[in-house]
């Protein structure tokens, strides 16, 4: 930065002393501050608004939790928070460990998964959808499934450290954005990791629109991430195991919720944006009934508005109105929203048309003996 500051006369030297001195004050300041955390790891590792996936978290992780199920290959399409354990104790209360320590949460998502059973089905499946997947949740184990690993980390910026524990656990193999899944393994179990970050939309203007479509040094195509996702449910995974495609940002909220309302309105037509974004919003809640982690931030929501137009989909924002949900019960409708006020109509009167009386005896109107009925 001193060579765009241009100085003359004799205090010079005094003066980018100074202005150098200040910039090594700033430097220290930041680090000093940049954690927040009493105290970081030893190493100096921060875990600054990072949490163990482990079920003890929910109150602060907005998942994991099934977006979609293959009902023809047993696929799982679930959504989730960063897949880490990186701390030694519960919520931000336990120390933050070395990161040559942190490792990927397996066991703890097999359990998390586990205790969903009769709750994994979300309420936009049919019936029939709904009863397959409960019934193929009862003996739920994650050695089943490959894991497929969607970071939607924005890695090149300021999660790094993050992702580099991610490669580092899937055995140092990645693919990026929509290349061939490249081999890899978790835990012993095979399985993949793709780099997948997206960028956010500041404006819903002409360069949003493009941006979902490129795939550009870092960061990948949103609309690529759809497609990618829709193939991999599709297919049957060569290894004759079923797939977990996991997809996750840090907390689960806004990158992973702007993916949610993506794919709901590209592979449920009928969806139109509000809803498919209430949907996501209700999805990355902490607890069920409880306030959802935060909505998609507007940047977020940008990118999958630019989507939405792009696709052709219903962009309507107004919320006026109720969705009725494929299931049986044609009172579903999303989640949190009430139901309108049923108005019952008022009966309307139905004119009854005057008729003349039939006179005694034979009806004959022609007054014809010809005629007799």
């Amino acid at each position: 930065m001193i060579w765009l500051v241009k100085m003359r006369g004799p205090m010079n030297s005094y003066r980018i002393s100074f202005f150098l001195i200040g910039l090594v004050l700033l430097a220290t300041s930041a680090s000093a501050f940049s954690c927040y955390e009493t105290p970081a790891a030893p190493d100096g590792t921060c875990c600054l608004k990072i949490y163990n996936l482990e079920e003890s978290n929910r109150a602060q992780l907005a998942g994991p939790v099934v977006v979609d199920y293959a009902e023809s290959t047993g696929n799982l399409l679930v959504r989730g928070p960063l897949p880490l354990i990186v701390r030694n104790g519960t919520g931000q209360s336990g120390n933050c460990m070395n990161q040559s320590d942190w490792r990927f949460a397996y066991d703890e998502l097999n359990t998390m998964m586990q205790n969903k059973k009769s709750s994994s089905a979300p309420a936009y499946f049919p019936d029939s959808k709904q009863a397959a997947l409960i019934r193929d949740m009862q003996n739920f184990n994650l050695d089943d499934y490959r894991i497929i690993d969607i970071s939607l980390l924005d890695h090149g910026e300021i999660n790094s450290q993050e992702f580099d524990v991610l490669l580092r656990e899937f055995g140092g193999v990645k693919s990026t954005c929509s290349a061939p899944l490249a081999g890899g393994s978790v835990n012993g179990q095979a399985g993949n990791l793709i780099s997948s970050a997206f960028a956010f939309c500041p404006h819903l203007d002409q360069q949003c629109k493009d941006t979902i479509d490129a795939d550009v040094g870092n960061t990948c195509s949103y609309s690529g991430r759809i497609d990618q996702i829709i193939t991999l449910m599709d297919e049957k995974d060569p290894s004759g195991k079923k797939r977990l495609i996991y997809y996750h940002c840090v907390l689960g909220s806004d990158r992973t919720g702007s993916i949610t309302i993506g794919y709901l309105q590209k592979t449920i037509p009928s969806l139109s944006f509000i809803h498919a974004y209430r949907y996501a919003e209700y999805l990355g809640k902490k607890t069920q009934g409880g306030d959802a982690v935060w909505p998609p931030n507007p940047a977020a929501k940008n990118a999958s508005l630019a989507y939405c137009q792009k696709i052709g989909a219903d962009c309507t924002e107004d919320e006026a109105h109720r969705i009725l949900l494929p299931g049986s019960d044609t009172h579903s409708h999303l989640p949190g929203q009430e139901d309108e006020p049923v108005v019952t109509p008022a009966p309307t009167a139905v004119p009854v048309p005057v008729q003349t009386p039939v006179p005694a005896g034979r009806y004959n109107p022609a007054q014809s003996d010809e005629a007799n009925f």
